[in-house]
């Protein structure tokens, strides 16, 4: 559980099955498939991921015609 805490606090990702199965091994039991969201939430853990591209990003066929348009 240490682990997990050292990843987040350094700002890496940090997987839920990392954190559940910490989480059993603290409490001594099995837990619901939500409890663990549940304490995630509760602490103001949000899943939060890079997007891929920007929304409004040009398609390649934009980007490309208009680097012709521009040279001489």
């Amino acid at each position: 559980m240490i682990e997990n805490k050292e990843q987040a606090e350094k700002g890496e990702l940090v997987e839920v099955s990392a954190i559940e199965s910490a989480y059993r091994e603290a409490v001594g039991h099995s837990i619901g498939n939500g409890q663990i969201y549940c304490v995630l939430h509760r602490h103001g853990w949000k899943k939060i991921m890079p997007r891929s591209r920007h929304p409004k990003k040009a398609s390649e066929e934009v980007i490309k015609t208009s680097k012709k348009l521009k040279q001489p």
